[in-house]
């Protein structure tokens, strides 16, 4: 059986980030972890949707790996859906953006920088899943931090694109720099220096990276340092 395991790096990193965000706010404890196995597994469950609509001669090869995953993802999330029903308001929050991205990529669009962009959002709402599941309720705190995390990815973007499909493209290159020093120039003016701070990082690398002759797999390397930065700097200072 084919797993088809899900090949885009940065959506790991979308799931993971803003889920630990809210698990770490909120009061943490083992709900944030069996909840979080099932919402991995139906991640995994876009693995052979997508392959299907990119390739749909694969036929019924994606059932079975389809089947294994959203059984396992129902086996975890099922019993904290019955604890906590709220949650089903939330992922229907939620599921427009999925769709949405599933229709670009049958438009094989899924590249364009807008369908990133509601990825993002999309996975930023882990962060108000995760704080109800710790708090049974959703602080103001915790929106302030979903909004950061989705400036902070869409930074990321930004970064990403300007090594890879972007790539001597100099608009858009000056648009990331422009985007990055609103990352530190607003935070501060609005009174919040630490939030600032936490988004340095993605400036700086952004700024001070060269350009040219630097492999995919540094570039992810150093996406996920930066990654790990962010949330450390957050814990720290908020």
């Amino acid at each position: 059986m084919k797993l088809f395991i899900p090949r885009e790096h940065g959506a790991w990193a979308m799931l993971i980030i803003p889920y630990l965000l809210g698990s770490l706010f909120s009061n943490t404890n083992w709900t944030h972890f069996i909840f979080f196995i099932g919402i991995l597994s139906f991640y995994f469950a876009t693995g052979p949707i997508l392959s299907y609509i990119r390739k749909p001669k694969l036929g019924n090869s994606v059932v079975p790996a389809l089947l294994l995953y959203f059984l396992i993802g129902c086996i975890f999330i099922i019993p904290v859906l019955l604890e906590y029903p709220f949650l089903l308001l939330l992922f229907l929050m939620i599921s427009p953006c999925f769709l949405i991205n599933l229709w670009f990529a049958k438009q094989k669009k899924e590249r364009l920088f807008i369908n990133d962009v509601i990825a993002i959002i999309g996975f930023s709402f882990l962060v108000l899943v995760a704080f109800y599941i710790g708090n049974g309720e959703i602080p103001t705190q915790a929106f302030f931090l979903m909004l950061i995390n989705v400036f902070f990815f869409i930074g990321s973007v930004f970064h990403v694109k300007t090594f890879i499909r972007e790539r001597g493209n100099k608009r858009f290159h000056k648009l990331s720099n422009f985007y990055h020093g609103g990352l530190i120039i607003v935070p501060v003016l609005l009174g919040l220096p630490f939030v600032a701070l936490a988004l340095a990082a993605s400036s700086l690398k952004t700024w001070i990276m060269p350009k040219k002759n630097l492999k995919p797999i540094t570039l992810g390397l150093i996406e996920l340092g930066n990654s790990v930065a962010f949330v450390l700097l957050l814990v720290l200072f908020i």
